[in-house]
This record gives structure tokens, sequence and C-alpha cells, in this order.
């Protein structure tokens, strides 16, 4: 049976720490409420150490869903990087132009990480799905680059950093 060393819960909740900080900095940025306040945590010790932290975060114009993957490097017993997936689902102003605001997105975006456009559920017209998936340094701060300015052009709203 494996056990899990102190040392290994210490370098996982050190880079959670990291990860929900950024949360809590997009949440207070951009007005965002987050759900139940607390990840939800799934840790796994076997063949890898591994923890996934996901959170939705709440905003006018509709939701986004943050799953971080913390990476810890066992020798060194610290959390090297985080694989990070957004999932944004959002309104639009009605009468948008969607195929230019996903032209937007991925002119900003381009080489920064995998998107992937969900097609539209039937009759909503002015709603975009999105997924970001990219690799980053706890703490780096690139989740905040991306919601704003998937949000500013979504939403029509340019947002301050």
């Amino acid at each position: 049976m494996n056990s899990v060393h102190p040392e290994i819960v210490e370098a996982i909740s050190d880079c959670a720490r990291l990860f929900q900080g950024e949360i809590d900095k997009l949440a207070e940025t951009y007005s965002l409420t987050v759900d139940n306040r607390f990840p939800a945590l799934d840790l796994h010790v076997h063949p890898h150490f591994q923890a996934t932290l996901e959170y939705a975060l709440w905003a006018d114009a509709g939701v986004i869903a943050v799953k971080g993957k913390l990476n810890l490097d066992q020798e060194k017993m610290r959390c090297e990087s985080v694989l990070v997936t957004m999932k944004f689902s959002l309104t639009c102003e009605p009468q948008s132009d969607i195929d230019f605001k996903k032209l937007r997105i991925e002119e900003i975006l381009y080489g920064e990480g995998e998107l992937c456009w969900s097609d539209q559920p039937a009759g909503l017209t002015d709603h975009l799905e999105l997924t970001i998936t990219f690799q980053t340094k706890p703490g780096a701060s690139r989740m905040n680059e991306y919601v704003r300015g998937v949000l500013g052009i979504i939403t029509g709203k340019m947002l301050a950093a």
C-alpha cells in the first residue's frame, strides 16, 4: 500500500494555495462569484502524485469553469507546473457578430494554448462556449490575461487589468 509523505502533501498544498490566490484575484478583479468558495479537490497518489482543483466562477454573462491539474516534481518535492483548462460558457449581446468575436479571440490567444469551440446549443444564437487548455507555472497569472481578453470580447466591455 502506498503512503503519502508529509512533504508531498505540503508541496501540493503550497501549489494549491498559489492557484487559489489566482482564482481569488480573478473573482475580485472581474466581479466573479466563486461557486462554493472552495474548489473540488481530487488527489491521486499512484502511480504518480497528482492533484486536480476545480472551480466554477459566475459572471453576469455566464460561467467560467476552471480546472487545474498540479504536476508535482517528486524529486524536488514541489509543483513545477499546472495544466489549466478554462471553459467559458457566456452570453453575448444580441445581434453580435459571433464569427468576428471568435476570430478576435483566436487572434489574441494564437499560440498561447489549445482552443476548442463548442457548437452552440440549438436556439441560442447569442451564446459562445470556448475551452482553453494551457500549461503554466503556479502563480504566473496567465488566467487573468485570458479571462480579461475573452470576457472583454464576448461582452463588448473592455475590462481593466
